[in-house]
């Protein structure tokens, strides 16, 4: 078997494996499905020596977790996905501690509150409340990477803009992973063939925005960055599957920051599911790709 057969065959028993783990979870049985994703998350193994510990950071409940020869003084912000409706720091931590593993960084995931009972900004509020809360431990900003999956990304973006138009403290970086910024959900990839095999759809995104937004316009500026002022936000690093239904979310913002003048890294994962990295344990490229985002980061924090 050829290496491109063999690479097929892992991506097909991968997005089957995924289907069946979910197959009939109505995603709009919230509570069912927050369930699920919990459960789901917490049977991924952490890194060989690494320490998990709770927190609480201005007021928002987190997860720490410490790497094997990490240290807190570089930390990894990660803001965890599921279309600002489910998952949590629970579901999030294992692939925020593959990358803290490598970049030797502590990595800390918020619990921002979700919607359809928390609908936006409390989700920006809340990770907004939680970075000014690592600041204010003595954590130097140059060694802070935010960080975020899917709409995790989304949400580190609106937190970067909102820490640029308050003046407070800059990250390091931003490092994204298949990020969902564009809550119109009408890219072009929505209509390409190979995103049909994509394990999201647009019906579910559809009604993750429209909770999320509860009434706001998804091209409302503060709530899509695709629309606002992306000057002066930090060297940004966006990683994502090239057979995916959210692949133009990426490339647009990519363009959109690069016309700002704001550093940016856009790498496409030929043949690549959403957030494909999840699957790190099993998958040699999801391994390679959150090397490569690991080191990214270390080398944009500072020693």
């Amino acid at each position: 078997m050829t290496d491109a057969a063999a690479l097929g065959q892992q991506l097909v028993s991968l997005r089957r494996a995924y289907a069946e783990r979910f197959a009939g979870i109505n995603p709009a049985d919230v509570g069912a499905f927050r369930a699920m994703m919990d459960a789901h998350h917490a049977e991924k193994s952490l890194p060989p020596g690494a320490s998990t510990s709770p927190l609480t950071l201005g007021g928002v409940p987190a997860i720490g977790l410490l790497p094997k020869g990490g240290t807190g003084e570089r930390v990894l912000f990660w803001l965890h996905g599921g279309g600002y409706m489910v998952g949590s720091s629970t579901s999030g931590i294992a692939i925020a501690g593959a990358v803290a593993h490598r970049a030797l960084a502590t990595a800390v995931a918020p619990d921002y509150r979700l919607a359809p009972e928390h609908p936006y900004p409390a989700a920006v509020d809340d990770a907004e409340s939680a970075y000014l809360a690592v600041l204010a431990e003595g954590v130097d900003p140059g060694r802070i990477v935010v960080c975020g999956d899917s709409a995790g990304g989304g949400l580190a973006v609106a937190l970067a803009r909102r820490l640029v138009a308050s003046r407070a403290p800059r990250p390091a970086g931003l490092l994204l992973i298949s990020p969902w910024v564009n809550l119109t959900n009408n890219g072009w990839s929505y209509s390409s063939g190979s995103a049909a095999t994509d394990l999201i759809d647009k019906p579910t995104l559809d009604g993750c925005a429209a909770a999320y937004l509860a009434g706001r316009a998804a091209d409302d500026p503060e709530i899509n960055p695709l629309c606002g002022d992306l000057g002066d936000l930090p060297p940004t690093y966006i990683q994502v599957g090239g057979a995916e239904l959210l692949l133009s979310d990426s490339t647009a913002l990519a363009e959109v920051l690069g016309a700002a003048g704001s550093p940016v890294t856009l790498e496409v994962w030929p043949h690549m599911f959403h957030v494909f990295q999840d699957a790190h344990r099993q998958f040699a490229p999801a391994r390679q790709a959150l090397e490569r985002a690991g080191d990214w980061a270390a080398a944009h924090m500072k020693p």
